[in-house]
């Protein structure tokens, strides 16, 4: 009986030669096939159509739209087969159609089950993207989807204390690994301190409530910031060394490995007093940066790839600058974190617009939206 078990299977093997022949066959077809449609013919068609078939493009529908606060809404998505996937904890570029043009922004996931993800955005002042999905998000809408990025996700703290820090929009990330760790058998504490001008404007927070008794592992803390004393600029103080809750917090933090998340004013507090008292410090912020500088004279910014010369003001957010002046600029965290925007630099004068630094040496990974511009340049873009 093994002997004939062993000949059926080499019998039903097919040969090498066998192989090669299905191959040639296989390229054969799939040539034929972008003769007669090629992708820019597949894709407009299947859209049109209302598939989500595309030959290489990844796009996602919108299953589920919900107001989380009033000025908040999440987008359950569900990606094409062309999508690889998405961590919690990690962002994701969507791009949006808004008056026939495409936008990329970056976004969080908030949730991931299984293939499906959620995003969540925050309406802000001259927030294109953030005030049209708050306006106009739908089941059915398709959203295309960029890259997939960001080095602490939810397997970053798997088997470690956790500290997370999260300030108004901030919570997305944390929220999609603390529910995907309430499907597993966690056991390391997670502690979450969750700050916003009021707690009704705080996105998921029923849902983090419902966590922590749930789960003895998690342990939340909401503080309102509108009854925060002020710093002398009007922001809020975050900590108060002297806050019975934030000095019992101290003496527990040693192991813990910590992670904040929210504009850059409230990382720049947050990690002065917590970066000193943890194992290990994370943090991301998603504010995009402000020019350093006053509008001053006019540079020339030549394009090589498009032949193509524009006038911005010297000074000013490259990103922003070449937008404004006509400039289809593919970005999309826009704090210099995904490098969508990221060119070569081939001459001129630039200010890191973080540090100041000053570079007049060319540059390859040149990221627009983290410089400005102080003497004409070229970009190859």
């Amino acid at each position: 009986m093994i002997i004939r078990q062993v000949y059926t299977n080499h019998y039903n093997r097919p040969s090498n030669q066998a192989v090669k022949s299905m191959n040639k066959i296989t390229d054969a077809l799939l040539l034929v096939r972008n003769m007669v449609l090629p992708e820019p013919v597949y894709d407009f068609w299947c859209a049109e159509l209302g598939l989500m078939s595309r030959r290489h493009a990844v796009v996602a529908r919108a299953v589920k739209v919900v107001s989380e606060t009033p000025d908040a809404v999440s987008i359950w998505l569900k990606p094409n087969a062309n999508f690889a996937g998405v961590l919690p904890g990690q962002h994701i570029n969507i791009g949006v159609e808004i008056n026939g043009h495409l936008v990329q922004r970056s976004y969080s996931v908030s949730g991931v089950h299984g293939r499906y993800f959620r995003i969540t955005t925050r309406k802000v002042a001259n927030g294109k993207v953030s005030s049209y999905l708050n306006q106009f998000a739908h089941r059915g809408m398709v959203l295309t989807l960029g890259d997939v990025y960001g080095d602490v996700t939810v397997h970053s703290f798997d088997q470690k204390p956790a500290l997370f820090l999260a300030g108004g929009i901030g919570i997305t990330p944390i929220i999609s690994m603390l529910e995907s760790w309430s499907l597993s058998l966690r056991q390391q504490p997670v502690q979450l301190v969750y700050w916003g001008k009021r707690s009704q404007d705080l996105a998921f927070v029923d849902r983090l409530k419902s966590l922590a008794q749930k789960h003895s592992w998690f342990e939340l803390k909401i503080l309102e910031t509108q009854f925060l004393e002020r710093n002398s600029d009007g922001t809020p103080k975050l900590l108060a060394e002297t806050s019975a809750w934030f000095e019992d917090m101290k003496g527990r933090l040693s192991h813990f490995e910590a992670f904040a998340c929210g504009n850059d004013g409230f990382v720049d507090q947050i990690r002065e007093r917590f970066a000193p008292l943890v194992n290990n410090f994370y943090f991301e912020s998603f504010s995009p940066l402000l020019a350093t500088a006053e509008p001053g004279l006019p540079i020339q910014v030549r394009l090589t790839k498009q032949n193509r010369t524009v006038t911005i003001p010297s000074g000013v957010n490259l990103l922003n600058a070449l937008e404004r002046a006509g400039v289809a600029v593919a970005s999309g965290c826009r704090r210099g974190t995904c490098n969508t925007c990221s060119c070569n630099k081939i001459s001129g004068i630039t200010q890191h617009q973080g540090d100041h630094s000053i570079h007049e040496a060319t540059a390859a990974g040149f990221k627009p939206c983290t410089h400005s511009a102080l003497s004409d340049i070229s970009l190859e873009m």
